[in-house]
């Protein structure tokens, strides 16, 4: 899934801000919405789906662009999920490949790739998001500056 998703870093909204461009309404479809949703979660469906189809597999995580929707899922498909404190308390829980979760509230949330743990600081690919981290910035880009102290959800474990 990682190589997946690496493979779409420098994907960008068109028009800027618009929720839409040819990859972005890919990643939207695959789980049934069109342009102007967030996407951050489609982004993670559709790179996992894409995975899945690969390997000749079924896509573990729920049909969703639903942030919270997808961690509220996760255990009815078999997913594991690890509270943010117990990752924090042990960071090798978070194996590369696992799904980070944030909750801002009031139904919003953003997610993304783990693609490596170091010292309580993660890299991530994530969708919809910019270089200050935002959960609308309308790219696909790898980001360094997360803290595992800022995952106030958790994570979900794909493998």
């Amino acid at each position: 899934v990682l190589e997946v998703a690496q493979g779409r870093v420098g994907v960008r909204e068109s028009p800027p801000y618009s929720n839409c461009g040819t990859d972005v309404k890919k990643f939207l479809q695959s789980v049934g919405l069109g342009c102007g949703h967030a996407w951050c979660a489609a982004f993670v469906y559709w790179c996992v789906n894409e995975a899945a189809g690969t390997e000749g597999v079924a896509n573990p995580l729920p049909r969703t662009g639903g942030v919270l929707k997808m961690w509220n899922g996760a255990p009815a498909k078999g997913l594991r999920r690890i509270s943010s404190a117990d990752a924090r308390d042990n960071p090798s829980l978070v194996p590369p490949g696992s799904i980070f979760v944030m909750d801002y509230g009031k139904g919003l949330g953003h997610t993304g790739f783990v693609e490596k743990v170091s010292a309580g600081r993660l890299v991530t690919i994530e969708g919809n998001t910019n270089d200050a981290g935002s959960r609308t910035g309308g790219s696909v880009m790898r980001l360094t500056k997360r803290s595992m102290k800022g995952v106030n959800k958790g994570y979900i474990v794909l493998a």
